[in-house]
Order: C-alpha cells, then structure tokens, then sequence
C-alpha cells in the first residue's frame, strides 16, 4: 500500500488537469497513489481523468461528484469522507497547482523525521501570463517547531494546504468550513492544537498561479463574516491558551487585513462600512487583543518587518484610520510589482 495519497480537487480543469497529473508521474518517488475530486465540472474536466484512471487503475482513484459543491473545502471534504485515502500521510493539492519534481520525495523525507505531523516548503506566486515572481512565502522559519510554540510563528505560517504533507490519522474526523475564504486556515488551526512536531524547508517547491487581470477581487461579506464566525468560535471553544493566543493573532492578521484587503478590492463592498464591522467584530469578541501576548509590539517585532506592519496596522484599528493602510498597500503593489501575503 502507498504511504502517500495525493488528493487533487478540480473544476473545469480541461486545460490543466493533465499537467497536474503529469507533474504527479514525474516526481522523483512514485510511493504514492493519487485522488481526483472532480467538482461536477461541465467541460471535458472528467474525460481526461477517466482516461488516466484507465491508464493507470492502481495509482488512481476518482470521485466523481455529481452536485457541484462549488468550495474547495467541501470538495476535499468529499475526499475524507469517501473511503479511499488509505497513505498514512496526505497532500491536497489544487488541480492548478504546479510543483516541483523533489515536491513529494522532499516533504515525505521531513515527515519521517521523529514526531512529524505537517511538513511545509516554501512556495511562490507567479503571473501566468508574463511569469513574473510576485512573491516567494514561507522561508526563513525554524527546520524544526515543536508545538505548543512560545511564540506566535504559527499564526505565520500560510493557511493553504497545497504546500504542506500531514499525518492522515491526525486529521481524524476534522473537516474544511463550509465557506470559501479561510476554510483552510480554520482547518490547520485544528490540526495544530492536535500536533506535536511541524518542519519547514526554505525549498520553494510549489508555484501558485495568478492571472495578472485578476486585480478585482470577488471575495464575498457573506464568506468574510462566515469565517470570521468560525474563528471567534474555535477561540472562544479551544482549552489551550497557547493556541488561544495564537488564534488571537491569526484572527488579526486573516479578519484584521487579509480580508479587509480583499474587500477593499472588491468594488461592490464598502471598504469604510467593512472596516467599521470589523472594528465592532474586535472589540466585541476580542476586547480590541488588549493584552493579546502574541500581538504586543515586543513579540511582533522578533517577525522582521512584517511583525511590524501588523503592529502599524493595529494601532490603525485602534485609531479607525486603517484605510491608510490600504492606501499605501495598494501604492506599493502599483510601484513594486509585489504583493506580499499576510
């Protein structure tokens, strides 16, 4: 039996789906079988994994999904409830996503390190069209973290689970939110409070894809405010005061800007009516993190200069001026080219 399942999620996948799965047959260790969840997709999405199931019957399985769900969450939901992630370790990936051909033989190898639960590498997002780099994420963290952490590097760590192996057993009866902005964040945030080791490789072995015309953001309230449901009730429910302070922070930087970014870039949102909710959400549930240990300026400022952004745009919420922060967000990706994720 493989030691590994690789779950892939796809929806109107036609003109990628083998190059996903091609990518999959390269890898430098083939010690793994693979999972296609196809989303209903109404192009020719199934035809082509039908056709590799046939090809390659021991190494693939499908679920064919015949109401479209249309949340990757629920999608990989469909893959832990289906029976047939049988590795003792899984990767999700997005029918998309490209890696590099050491992606698997890499992360396997920091899994069998004593008490690993999660491997991660390091990753970068990339224009589709012109290539270019936007950003490289996840370098520079310690090899090796083991949990509870007296810091709040985990709230650091990216939400996404395309660039991560994990213990299958420790994922258990855990699933994905039934929303579609920070469901992954909701889910590793469980995982973690379960976990004992986390490694890391500054190896960028995973390449987002972004479509340089994909400025205008659709990112719903109805799903921003889902989430920001979901994590208040994981904090208010969770026992361990160091994922409590954890969640403190991921809370800030996830709720506090990375959707407040999104729905600043989302024309049809009021940005200065959405910020005033999420003020009003963090005071009410959060007591504006006063004496939040992981968001104090002597935590933020070990985490370099994103440690203090995060301070700045604290203390913005707290004076009702973190428009300016977009405001200068927005100039730096114009002059730079960059878009860095918090």
């Amino acid at each position: 039996m493989p030691k590994i399942t690789v779950v892939i999620t796809a929806y109107n996948l036609e003109a990628v789906i083998a190059k996903s799965l091609d990518e999959l047959f390269s890898q430098t260790i083939q010690d793994f079988n693979i999972l296609v969840v196809d989303d209903c997709s109404l192009d020719g999405t199934r035809d082509i994994v039908s056709q590799y199931i046939e090809r390659f019957p021991e190494r693939i399985g499908g679920v064919f999904l015949e109401k479209n769900l249309g949340k990757p969450g629920l999608t990989r939901n469909a893959a832990l409830d289906s029976g047939k992630i049988d590795g003792e370790y899984v990767v999700f990936l997005d029918g998309d996503d490209s890696i590099e051909p050491i992606y698997i033989e890499t992360l396997y190898n920091m899994m069998l390190e004593k008490d690993t639960d999660i491997a991660v590498c390091a990753y970068d997002r990339v224009e589709i069209e012109t290539g270019h780099v936007l950003c490289v994420e996840m370098q520079r963290f310690p090899k090796v973290l083991v949990l509870p952490p007296d810091s709040g590097i985990l709230a650091y760590i990216n939400a996404s689970v395309w660039n991560k192996m994990i213990r299958t057993a420790l994922i258990g009866d855990k699933r994905f939110s039934d929303f579609s902005v920070g469901e992954d964040l909701c889910f590793m945030l469980q995982l973690y409070s379960k976990c004992r080791t986390i490694r890391f490789t500054d190896q960028v072995l995973a390449h987002y894809q972004v479509r340089s015309s994909s400025i205008i953001s659709n990112t719903q309230l109805g799903d921003i405010k889902a989430f920001a449901e979901d994590i208040k009730n994981f904090y208010k429910e969770s026992p361990d005061s160091a994922i409590k302070d954890t969640v403190e922070l991921a809370t800030f930087i996830h709720i506090g800007i990375s959707m407040a970014i999104r729905a600043n870039d989302n024309p049809g949102i009021f940005t200065r009516q959405h910020l005033s909710w999420t003020r009003d959400y963090f005071a009410e549930h959060f007591n504006l993190f006063k004496g939040s240990r992981f968001l104090k300026f002597n935590s933020l400022r070990h985490h370099g200069v994103r440690g203090l952004a995060i301070w700045f745009c604290l203390m913005l919420y707290k004076l009702h001026s973190f428009g300016l922060f977009l405001f200068l967000y927005g100039m730096f990706k114009k002059i730079t080219r960059k878009d860095v994720k918090f």
